[in-house]
């Protein structure tokens, strides 16, 4: 189950960087798959991960969608898969590289003496490197 919900991150990563949204029916599939999953397993010691996808979900509410909600919805999807330790991991992670981006885009930005109040950040690609790890650990 771990590579297909790995298959899940990639596509909502690619997606992400594409069209700065994560598709709603690769969130609706990966949850359903990953909720049978943990129902199947252990349901108990899943629903726990639900706290991070729910915290993220109201920070989007709070901030009007400068973080996005799809990035919520996946950390709710991928708690069917992964234990809050696990979701922790991968939330950090995104974050630390989230934030090495950002610097770069800053950077790159004041170099170039361009505007940088538009640019985004596809957070599913920054948790990608976690994601990997955790497939092969």
């Amino acid at each position: 189950m771990q590579w297909f919900w790995f298959l899940c991150l990639t596509a909502g990563a690619i997606s992400d960087i594409k069209e700065r949204k994560i598709s709603c029916r690769l969130i609706m599939i990966c949850a359903l798959v990953g909720w049978i999953y943990a129902w199947k397993t252990d349901l108990a010691v899943h629903i726990p991960g639900l706290m991070i996808g729910g915290a993220i979900l109201i920070a989007s509410k709070l901030t009007q969608g400068a973080i996005g909600a799809g990035d919520g919805w996946f950390f709710v999807a991928s708690a069917g898969y992964l234990v809050i330790e696990e979701e922790g991991i991968l939330l950090i992670s995104g974050l630390i590289v989230s934030w090495c981006w950002s610097i770069g885009l800053v950077l790159y930005r004041i170099w170039n003496k361009g505007n940088n109040r538009k640019d985004t950040l596809p957070f599913l690609a920054c948790m990608w490197p976690a994601g990997i790890w955790l497939l092969i650990r």
